[in-house]
């Protein structure tokens, strides 16, 4: 009798603690997908009264602030955050590493088709030079751009010739 107390007392803390919420600070939240279009996402929560406020796109990044039973409260790439429901998220996969800036060492060959670390870049464009526009002639005064609208005059209509009168036979 004792050990079907202490067996019932153990399955209950086990359902206690699947049902707990896991919460994650923001810079160390585990990222996750959105895997359904125009997934809801709900400010206040999922039972607010005027509905979702937002809804999102397949593949979404969001970080999963706080999960609970059915929902999640999720924060987007734009710092915004709302619940969505868990069946919407899949994990993430890590995102690519950094590409590492290197910096330019210029190379002294004589084509100077080579660019960092010398390495060769693209081929030099060979086809008409587009930073030959004229420059404009000095000499000439600009022309006076500070008019109004009632300094034009407006055109004045041809005057019509009147319509005549249709005759009606009687």
């Amino acid at each position: 009798m004792n050990y079907a107390r202490i067996l019932v007392v153990w399955v209950f803390c086990l359902l206690i603690q699947g049902c707990a919420t896991q919460t994650y600070a923001p810079e160390q939240a585990p990222e996750f997908l959105v895997i359904r279009d125009f997934t809801p996402l709900s400010r206040l929560g999922p039972m607010q009264a005027r509905g979702p406020d937002a809804s999102l796109k397949v593949n979404t990044r969001v970080k999963m602030l706080r999960k609970e039973m059915g929902y999640s409260l999720v924060q987007l790439e734009d710092e915004r955050t709302g619940y969505v429901a868990n069946e919407n998220l899949a994990t993430a996969p890590p995102r690519p590493p950094e590409p590492k800036i290197s910096e330019f060492v210029p190379d002294n060959s004589s084509n100077g088709a080579r660019g960092r670390r010398g390495k060769p870049s693209s081929p030099a464009y060979r086809g008409e030079q587009l930073n030959d526009i004229p420059l404009p002639d000095l000499s000439v005064p600009p022309p006076d751009l500070n008019i109004a609208p009632e300094d034009i005059s407006a055109p004045t209509p041809a005057p019509e010739a009147p319509l005549e009168k249709p005759k009606f036979r009687i």
